[in-house]
């Protein structure tokens, strides 16, 4: 029998564990092969598979092995194509800025001081109460000027300058009216290059002089690039592969274990539960994004790419750790595996990190690492009036791109102590004198800019700080 003969069938042999198994096999198969084969046969091949992978699950008796292994690797080619989509994410070109932004800007609204801008990230939580996420977007708007005001007028001027700039209008301009308020505004969208820009522009009459009476804006964002899926396809090819491999070790690990193999099981259920349940909560209880937001596969597979794949993998680790274990490591392993998963899905109690004695506002966080930070702090003095504060809190709405905002004065407030100490205790005396600040959402990062503008100068507000997410 030849040599080439055995090498191939020892290649497809290695569908079954290792193990013993193997060279019997392998030894049947050679005495069986009938003279001047030199290739096993397609239906050999195909049976070997089958039952090999069979194998690797070993409790030859049972089949509910076969449903749980066949659940886990879709669990796992599922997440596997969540996590690897974030690579392919990241190969996304960056927003228009310099020249580019400042060219857009100019065209849609020449001889206007223009406010906002930037990067942002590839999602953003989606705005209301339904939650979920669409793609992320950079800002830019205009306070309302005497052109803006006419918002009609002005909104269609805005979209044929654009028409001339080569941007494909996707819909006529939309208007609506309030006779009650009174109010106007009116909105279109526009491609070109991969970028989306959905402008929007409103008027409110009669506003109090510290109100801002509207502005004129867009949201820019990119279409989906085709990227992602080339890392997500191998991604769950490649994680449902590895899901079935380690499923099949812990299987035949717990053997004969009664107790190993019925709390591995319970956990890798769990693990499974815990996934689908995230996956028809995302589905029905989100809003998904529209066309112009994004696509409803790639913001479903980022979210379950965040707690639940952490939830998921804390189960999965420590069912492994069950099956595999004796009594005690196991125990430890377990405690350990708890603490690390509730420690990266809720971040460190604050009694776990050190105090500090601050005398003011943080300093500036590097621009690396609020780059893509949606959150922002306005720090207003302890003495100052309610007038000032009033009109602040009037100035920050001013910014289009705040979406939600709360007050914190108690250095006992978990935000206070995140802010200054990052989370540790405040000490000393300056609790008493530290400013306070409203914490912001903001909906674009670059929307800090345009923040800093507005409320930066005001009597009271002692600081304006991009915070880290």
């Amino acid at each position: 029998m030849s040599d080439r003969l055995a090498r191939r069938y020892t290649r497809v042999l290695r569908f079954y564990p290792p193990g013993p198994r193997r060279a019997e096999m392998l030894g049947t198969l050679l005495e069986c092969a009938p003279p001047g084969r030199v290739r096993p046969t397609t239906t050999e091949i195909v049976n070997l598979a089958r039952f090999g992978l069979r194998a690797r699950l070993g409790r030859p008796a049972g089949t509910g092995v076969v449903v749980l292994s066949l659940l886990v690797m879709l669990v796992c080619g599922l997440l596997g194509a969540a996590g690897s989509a974030r690579l392919g994410w990241a190969l996304q070109k960056p927003l228009p800025s310099g020249a580019e932004a400042e060219r857009l800007t100019a065209t849609a609204f020449p001889g206007l001081p223009v406010l906002g801008g930037g990067d942002a990230p590839p999602f953003v939580p989606a705005f209301g109460a339904d939650g979920g996420e669409i793609y992320g977007f950079a800002e830019y708007w205009v306070r309302n000027t005497a052109q803006t005001r006419e918002v009609l007028a002005y909104t269609k001027g805005v979209r044929d300058r654009l028409a001339g700039a080569g941007w494909q209008i996707r819909d006529d301009v939309s208007y609506d009216e309030d006779h009650d308020e009174p109010s106007s505004s009116a909105g279109f969208s526009a491609t070109r290059g991969g970028l989306t820009l959905v402008y929007s522009a409103y008027y409110v009459k009669n506003r109090p002089w510290y109100d801002a009476d509207g502005s004129a804006g867009f949201q820019l964002s990119r279409t989906t690039p085709p990227w992602p899926a080339w890392f997500a396809v191998p991604g769950a090819l490649l994680a449902a592969c590895v899901g079935w491999l380690m499923f099949g070790w812990a299987s035949r690990r717990s053997e004969g274990h009664p107790g190993r193999s019925v709390g591995a099981a319970a956990l890798a259920w769990s693990a499974v539960v815990v996934v689908a349940l995230s996956l028809l909560f995302i589905c029905l209880l989100f809003s998904q994004p529209d066309s112009l937001e994004g696509s409803a596969l790639w913001t479903t597979l980022d979210q379950l790419s965040q707690g639940p794949t952490t939830l998921a993998l804390g189960l999965g680790l420590l069912a492994l750790a069950t099956a595999a274990l004796p009594a005690r490591p196991r125990a430890f392993a377990a405690a350990t595996l708890v603490l690390v998963t509730v420690g990266a899905m809720t971040g460190w109690p604050g009694w776990a990190r050190p105090g500090c004695t601050p005398t003011g506002p943080p300093a500036d966080l590097p621009a690396a690492e609020v780059a893509s930070s949606l959150l922002a702090r306005v720090y207003v003095a302890q003495d100052a009036s309610d007038e000032q504060r009033n009109i602040a809190e009037a100035a920050i709405w001013h910014v289009p791109s705040v979406r939600t905002m709360a007050w914190s004065a108690d250095v006992t407030d978990q935000d206070f102590r995140d802010a200054y100490c990052d989370g540790g205790r405040i000490n000393g005396a300056s609790r008493t004198t530290l400013p306070q600040f409203w914490l912001l959402e903001l909906s674009s990062p670059g929307a800090f800019e345009g923040l800093v503008a507005e409320v930066g100068n005001l009597p009271g507000v002692v600081a304006v700080r991009h915070a880290a997410s």
